[in-house]
């Protein structure tokens, strides 16, 4: 197999329309492609996960990983190329989900079969879960129901080892008002002024710092205020929503209490919402909190180390330097990790084009992506 098999396959993926709940045409080219390339057992699960594995006897199981669905094209218009077209142009391949992160999904179909080529010991699996974008209901129902040792996540990272990233807890924080008629504004209470006090008290708020994700955060990013179309009315309701970004150890009820400290007024509302994830076919239902764990792990962890061998060999070997850190924003890892694997990631791409209209990832990198799996693979599992 050529490298080209990986590219083409990228291309192929972007082709194949996923939004968030819809990933279903992706996850069966997935399967219509780990089957062609021999792979001993492939499906889609209950949560429409697509799922291959390799099985060579005896030996832990390694699953290489990366989500299918993707965020809304967006206005055709303003993307340098057809959003869905795949076209690989100046070196890059272009279109929704080509860099977030089908490219690292299709390096690792093929770089898994490259492997079995070449031979180890114990299970090599491939994942393309769905619904990443909207609270990891994929990577929540894979890590109930297949068992695993260690995760290669191919989130973009520009082809550099990460080992985890900040957490999120979304907070909405609700404040009361007294509707009244703008122009008699002194009969009512103005909830959008004790919500601007709030955020403005915001600016002062000490948070947890150091350490390797580099402390905590707290955002204001969205205000509501009810009646939502009442330009001449007092509001009655004003809520507001932190995007609020913490470390280990900064757990989600801390962070209510640190934001609830800010405020003296008792009537103020405090929560953290509720996500509910159906998969495309229902047959799996969830709710959760919209809360993402932080996750690290050791760099002194035995699957770095490895990692740290394998990929400077790898990208020493087409003049590339290895550097080690974290990411800046959220991915599947915590949910992967949550019963006691290990995740680490490497993806190609460069992470800032993630949901932009100008989505791409460079060819090379996805070359690069293919080997450096397969020899990951190979080191973790041993020939």
């Amino acid at each position: 197999m050529s490298n080209d098999a990986a590219v083409t396959l990228a291309a192929d993926l972007i082709r194949a329309p996923s939004s968030t709940g819809s990933e279903r045409p992706a996850a069966e080219l997935l399967l219509n492609t780990m089957n062609s390339l021999g792979y001993d057992e492939v499906y889609i699960d209950d949560a429409g996960n697509a799922v291959g594995k390799i099985v060579r006897g005896s030996g832990p199981t390694v699953m290489l990983n990366g989500h299918i669905d993707t965020v809304p094209v967006g206005d055709e218009a303003l993307w340098p190329h057809p959003p869905l077209a795949g076209v690989i142009a100046d070196g890059r391949l272009w279109g929704r989900g080509a860099c977030d992160m089908k490219s690292a999904v299709a390096c690792m179909v093929m770089a898994a079969a490259d492997a079995a080529e070449r031979g180890f010991a114990g299970t090599l699996i491939v994942s393309g879960v769905v619904q990443e974008e909207v609270g990891g209901l994929g990577a929540r129902h894979l890590a109930e129901t297949l068992p695993y040792d260690l995760v290669i996540l191919g989130e973009p990272s520009k082809l550099q080892l990460k080992l985890g990233h900040r957490g999120r807890v979304e907070v909405k924080v609700a404040f009361p008002g007294s509707i009244a008629h703008a122009a008699k504004s002194e009969l009512g209470e103005n909830a959008l002024t004790n919500a601007a006090r709030y955020v403005t008290a915001m600016q002062g708020l000490e948070l947890p710092s150091g350490g390797p994700l580099r402390g905590s955060s707290a955002t204001p990013t969205k205000l509501v205020t009810y009646p939502e179309d009442g330009a001449n009315v007092v509001p009655g309701r004003a809520e507001l929503t932190i995007d609020y970004r913490n470390i280990p150890g900064d757990d989600p009820a801390r962070v209510v209490e640190r934001l609830r400290a800010l405020s003296d007024d008792p009537r103020v509302e405090f929560s953290v919402p509720m996500e509910h994830g159906q998969s495309e076919n229902g047959k799996v239902r969830a709710s959760y909190q919209r809360v993402a764990d932080p996750y690290l792990v050791a760099e002194d962890h035995q699957a770095v180390s490895v990692a740290k061998e394998v990929l400077g060999r790898v990208l020493g070997g087409n003049d590339q330097r290895l550097e080690v850190g974290t990411w800046w924003f959220c991915t599947d890892a915590p949910h992967l990790a949550s019963k006691g694997a290990t995740v680490i990631g490497f993806g190609p791409g460069e992470e800032e084009l993630a949901h932009t209209t100008n989505e791409n990832v460079p060819v090379a990198h996805l070359l690069t992506a293919r080997q450096a799996y397969r020899e990951l693979a190979l080191g973790l599992l041993g020939t």
